[in-house]
């Protein structure tokens, strides 16, 4: 669409038209009012006043129709920008978030792994403990039997002391 600017049609001066011919009502009765017809003076002018304000209404609408493009362009282009950082935002966290739940993992391996280890030592110190049940029973009942001795037979030697040794 190409614009003729409105100062390269050069402007033109009109004089008012009276409607006084022999059409023309002129009468008292429409004294002030002018008839339904308009001499050809006045329909150029206002024909050519009309084609100015469509050069002009098409000039302002071109420019807003420029602005509306600009604007719109703008706006795609602020939309890819926020979309490309929500996108790379958006990977970081996902990232982090594989991080994290890479270290979690390692870390209950490492807990469970642990936890294996402290319940075969628990095993191990159940039976280290059942293992020493019995000569500590029999060292208990030995002492007892010492203790039922009779007057002379009551001695402390170093039987009972080892003895005594073994139960703590």
């Amino acid at each position: 669409p190409q614009t003729i600017p409105v100062g390269d049609m050069p402007p033109k001066e009109h004089e008012v038209a009276y409607n006084s011919g022999q059409h023309s009502s002129s009468g008292l009765a429409t004294a002030g009012f002018r008839t339904a017809k308009y001499l050809t003076e006045e329909w150029h002018q206002n024909n050519y006043a009309r084609f100015y304000e469509a050069f002009a209404d098409r000039d302002t609408s071109e420019r807003v129709r420029h602005q509306s493009k600009r604007l719109a362009d703008e706006t795609e282009a602020l939309a890819q920008r926020t979309q490309a950082e929500s996108t790379r935002k958006l990977g970081e966290r996902l990232h982090d978030f594989h991080f994290w739940r890479s270290e979690l993992r390692r870390a209950i391996e490492d807990v469970l792994a642990e936890t294996d280890l402290l319940l075969m030592q628990k095993r191990r110190l159940e039976r280290a403990l059942d293992a020493t049940e019995v000569p500590y029973t029999l060292a208990s009942d030995n002492l007892q039997c010492r203790e039922r001795r009779l007057g002379p037979d009551l001695v402390r030697d170093v039987v009972e002391v080892e003895l005594l040794k073994e139960l703590e």
